[in-house]
Order: C-alpha cells, then structure tokens, then sequence
C-alpha cells in the first residue's frame, strides 16, 4: 500500500515504492498495487486498483481506518449515568454527561456561609484534563438541541477555569468527581457578566438573590444565548 499526503500541492510519498536501484523488476515479480490512501485536508480517499488502474474511488472514515491499522477494538467500558456521547480524541476520552436541573450547595469567597442555588439542567463536558460546561432548557433529545451559556461564574465557551483545583484527567470513571471538583469550589466575580439577562454585571448577584428567595428552580428565561447546538459539542476537532 503506497500512503501519500497533499501538501499545499504536493504530494508526499510516505511509504517508498519497492524498487531496488540497478535491478530491472517487472510488478508482477514482487508486487503488485491493490490501494492507495490519499489523504486531503479534509478527508481521506481510498483507490483501489487493478493492472495499474483504478477501478474503484471511496471516502474513507479515519476512526475506521485507524482501527483497522491498530488491529484494537475500542470500547467505552461502562458509562457514567446520564451520559449523552462518548468519543476519543487525539487518543484521549471525550465525553459529556447530562447534569438534571437542582439545587447546588456552593461557596463564594469572601462569604460567611454556603449558598443554597438553584441551577438549570448542565451539560459537563472533559476531555484530558480540560472541561466545559453548557445550560440547556430540557433534556437533550437530539443533536439540534440549543446551547446557552452556564449561569455560573469561573466558565468561559473554551472551558472551565481550573486554578488550582486538583481535576482528574477526564474519562467515563472521573467525570463524575470532576463535577465534584467543580461544585465544591470556591467560586469568586471572575468571568461573571453577561451570563444572566437580569444581572448581566454579575450572575453571582442571581445566585444571591435566588439563594435569599430560598427557590427551587432556576429562571429559564434569564439564560443567556448561543449560537451553538449539541452537534457542534459533539463534533469538536
């Protein structure tokens, strides 16, 4: 099998073809060309020949191609409940797991007491050991299910802020404590605006007022919204 890639035009020639200087070889004494992968920037092509034709031309899966090379099976052992995907990326997990609307016990620094806060349904996501997290309305049903911003402090759309909190590296046994982690951390003002339509300054002062108020649920009309779909969670490069 000849593997070549495209470089700006290029092609690159991965494996070489056998051919021996200073001895005369015809293909059918040493081999002859059954396939070829070439590999695009945005997709792999497989060609398969015959007396150095191509008969046949197809897309190739990369996680097939790569399984099929590594002669491995893989499988996600036992996933955490509420899971909603699974996948490995760059060789490590990657999943997500659906977090049920409820009440939070957390701390904020520079408070004397915990806080009781209500929060809506979560999407927690991890992968190796960095993790986000997502507000959703209901419970994903499909992939065209609306994202909205978390209504909490220390989150940005690239992730959560980690400090110093000892997150493991994330995989269908650790998720869980990562949520642990981050719930029992001291939250602070830090990455606090725009995540609340009423308190856009600040989401903490909605945490207050909530926690004061001694409510059950979070307002699901004080989310604040995306652009940005399940699909697009599940399908990040």
């Amino acid at each position: 099998m000849s593997l070549t890639g495209n470089n700006n035009g290029r092609m690159l020639t991965a494996i070489p073809d056998l051919i021996y200087p200073a001895i005369q070889w015809g293909e059918s004494d040493y081999a002859r060309l059954q396939a070829r992968i070439d590999l695009y920037d945005d997709f792999l092509m497989l060609a398969k020949y015959r007396q150095g034709e191509v008969t046949e031309q197809f897309l190739v899966d990369p996680a097939e191609l790569a399984a099929v090379l590594a002669g491995i099976n893989l499988h996600s052992g036992l996933l955490p409940q509420g899971c909603l995907f699974w996948s490995k990326l760059r060789g490590y997990d990657r999943l997500a797991v659906y977090l049920p609307p409820r009440v939070w016990p957390v701390t904020i620094r520079d408070e004397g007491q915990a806080w009781r806060v209500p929060l809506p349904g979560l999407l927690f996501t991890g992968h190796e050991y960095d993790y986000s997290v997502w507000a959703v309305k209901d419970y994903p049903a499909d992939e065209n299910t609306p994202l909205y911003l978390a209504p909490c402090p220390n989150v940005h759309p690239e992730g959560v802020c980690r400090g110093s909190a000892p997150f493991p590296q994330a995989g269908p046994a650790t998720i869980g404590h990562a949520v642990d982690i981050f719930f029992s951390s001291k939250f602070n003002r830090d990455l606090s605006n725009q995540k609340s339509k009423k308190y856009p300054n600040c989401v903490l002062d909605q945490w207050r007022a909530l926690h004061q108020a001694g409510t059950d649920t979070y307002p699901l009309d004080d989310l604040v919204e995306t652009n940005l779909t399940l699909r697009r969670l599940i399908n990040v490069q």
